[in-house]
């Protein structure tokens, strides 16, 4: 009786090398994956991060024009006296553009309780292309006269920011009094440019801002041999 060779059986399974290309194909997809989800994030993060920046610059204008609209003066009043100077003359600034403002506060309709303080907006320049906004508040009544000015850090790391004051005319990048009884002289509006720098690419805004002739008082004249409050 012949005996048939019985060839052993063969086990089913992976080879090293085929477990070693596929680890490594493994690999190289995740690696990909990653890369890709890596870069997904950091553009989303810098877009959000512009989208912040752009805000905030925007935020900045409506602030200096909402107290450019606000503007208060008063005849013959030094502390009220609108300017905007530049270099030496701004306190090694690049400029200062002071002023006086005049808000209701909240709730309240009596202009006679409104806030006066007298603002000046100063851009200091640490570098080229890193300037700084500050703001000093200083009140013209109540206990917060006899106190030091406020200052306000409003932002840091501006890559430009300037002002310009139109005078009926032409616009202006200086505004100063000339003469002894012009201490009540307003510009007619204001333009109002900043850019600032988020990595590699600059945001540049601007806006123009109407400041009220209105809003200039005129004390009561008194007629002669009467007394004010006979006056109607």
């Amino acid at each position: 009786m012949k005996r048939i060779a019985q060839t052993p059986p063969r086990h089913s399974g992976f080879t090293l090398v085929e477990l070693l290309v596929a680890l490594s194909l493994a690999v190289v997809v995740t690696a990909l994956i990653l890369a890709a989800f890596l870069t997904l994030n950091t553009v989303q993060r810098g877009q959000i991060e512009r989208a912040a920046c752009l805000d905030t610059t925007r935020l900045l204008l409506r602030q200096v024009a909402d107290d450019l609209e606000r503007t208060f003066v008063f005849p013959k009043d030094k502390a009220t006296t609108f300017k905007l100077v530049r270099g030496a003359a701004a306190s090694n600034a690049v400029f200062e553009l002071a002023f006086v403002r005049a808000a209701a506060r909240p709730g309240e309709d009596d202009l006679r309780w409104a806030d006066v303080d007298r603002l000046t907006y100063r851009l200091v320049e640490a570098d080229r292309s890193n300037l700084t906004l500050c703001c000093l508040s200083q009140p013209l009544v109540g206990p917060g006269a006899l106190l030091p000015a406020a200052t306000n850090h409003l932002f840091q790391g501006l890559e430009n920011f300037d002002v310009l004051l139109f005078d009926g005319k032409e616009w202006k990048d200086t505004w100063s009094v000339q003469e002894a009884n012009a201490t009540n002289a307003v510009p007619h509006a204001a333009r109002l440019t900043i850019t600032a720098r988020h990595g590699g690419t600059s945001h540049t805004v601007t806006t123009e801002v109407m400041i009220p002739i209105s809003m200039r008082f005129e004390p009561p004249k008194q007629e002669k041999g009467k007394n004010i409050r006979d006056i109607h």
